[in-house]
């Protein structure tokens, strides 16, 4: 096992092409390079054609990669949340467990098949056959199935498309169940918002590049601060300089700044020093889709 901390996911300068020969070749991945720490719940963004699934299959072995290096630390095999999860849709939930729970050779199969089914909330559910289950609890039966063989590592991809609300809510609160139990997760989502809920970090990636890797708590340290200033003259607003403008108005009164939290006050009390009328000041947190939009939407998709 893992000491907490450490690296259990690297993706090192990894590539693949698709197509030659007859059709036009595809790069669909560039030099990826990132890794995951053990415990880390990481989500992978981008547009649809980016690489993400992709990648995905790279990491878990199922598609070849042309150059790189992936290397995966765990005692135990990756467990594995496709987008569109399949089950013997005639055979009951506990019986797609159990058919897994045995294949994988699991220790107390019909104990741990019965303990998933009641900590993903399909308990009373798990004699109905799966064709009579929503797309949630298809999700949520896909993720009881991928814990079957207690996995240090699980990988998602787009486990939040199709759900409705409730579905999401749910999925949600079992995703941070499994955060809180020290799992290392690696969840693509085109869902920002659940990703800035759910993830410690976020890999962007566009046209087959890694654009950054950033810690969702260092994205909500940096602020979006609108500054309302009555006489905004340039030796006032000079106390600004330095800091990216990220919107003005037409009459040059109000101004958004990026900047850190905590030097919002000392940024204010510098205004007020100037000579500025400060009318007002609104902090406006920034998310992952803030910076989504910086990285991967500045340019065009």
């Amino acid at each position: 096992m893992n000491e907490e901390g450490a690296m259990v996911i690297s993706v090192t300068d990894v590539s693949k092409t698709f197509g030659g020969l007859i059709s036009k070749k595809i790069r669909a991945l560039d030099g990826v390079s990132f890794s995951l720490e053990r415990g880390e719940v990481c989500g992978l963004v981008g547009p649809n054609g980016a690489g993400k699934s992709t990648l995905i299959s790279i990491i878990m072995g199922a598609e070849a990669r042309d150059q790189g290096k992936v290397t995966v630390k765990s005692d135990k095999p990756v467990g594995f949340v496709p987008d569109r999860p399949m089950f013997y849709e005639d055979l009951t939930a506990m019986e797609n467990l159990m058919f897994f729970a045995q294949y994988n050779k699991v220790d107390a199969p019909m104990e741990s098949c019965t303990k998933l089914l009641t900590e993903f909330g399909l308990g009373g559910r798990g004699d109905e056959p799966v064709r009579n289950y929503s797309k949630g609890m298809k999700q949520r039966l896909a993720i009881a199935r991928a814990l079957l063989h207690g996995p240090d590592i699980l990988v998602m991809d787009e486990p939040f498309t199709g759900l409705d609300p409730t579905m999401v809510i749910e999925l949600r609160d079992s995703i941070k169940r499994l955060k809180g139990s020290g799992l290392t997760i690696l969840l693509s989502s085109h869902d920002l918002h659940e990703v800035n809920n759910i993830c410690d970090s976020v890999v962007f990636i566009k046209a087959g590049k890694v654009v950054n890797k950033e810690s969702v708590a260092e994205c909500h340290r940096t602020m979006d601060v609108q500054f309302t200033i009555l006489n905004p003259t340039p030796s006032i607003l000079s106390c600004l300089d330095g800091y990216a403008v990220i919107d003005r108005s037409d009459d040059g009164h109000t101004i958004v700044v990026k900047m850190e939290k905590d030097e919002v006050q000392a940024r204010l009390s510098e205004l007020v020093k100037a000579g500025g009328l400060v009318q007002e000041v609104r902090l406006l947190e920034r998310s992952v889709e803030d910076l989504y939009s910086e990285l991967i939407m500045e340019d065009g998709r």
